[in-house]
């Protein structure tokens, strides 16, 4: 059964409904690896973000390869993620090339 509740992919909801929103890293995120076409390192993304969302924005909070970093690790363990990590190549990520729905279980916290 699909999750009626997710916001990652919102394909199938017609533009009537609004601007739904899913948090705005997260958004600024996918935008850049759309915007460049191909795989991304998490030191490129940290990068296009500073220079496309932070740069010449005042007021806008600068964000940390870390932070840049574990949202794109998060990103990439949702249910119908559209990143996946890069086999074989640490820090890099590339958007998801086929919408199959993720098999494993992200780990669980006890």
């Amino acid at each position: 059964m699909e999750n009626i509740f997710d916001l990652f992919d919102l394909s199938d909801i017609p533009s009537e409904l609004g601007d739904i929103k899913k948090d705005e890293l997260t958004n600024e995120i996918l935008s850049l690896f759309k915007l460049a076409g191909r795989e991304l390192s998490v030191d490129e993304v940290t990068v296009a973000h500073f220079r496309k969302y932070v740069k010449d924005i005042p007021g806008k909070e600068m964000k940390t390869k870390t932070q840049i970093m574990n949202k794109l690790y998060k990103i990439s363990r949702e249910p119908n993620a559209q990143i996946e990590s890069v086999k074989g190549r640490k820090g890099v990520y590339a958007l998801r090339t086929s919408q199959e729905v993720r098999t494993e279980e992200p780990e669980k916290q006890i």
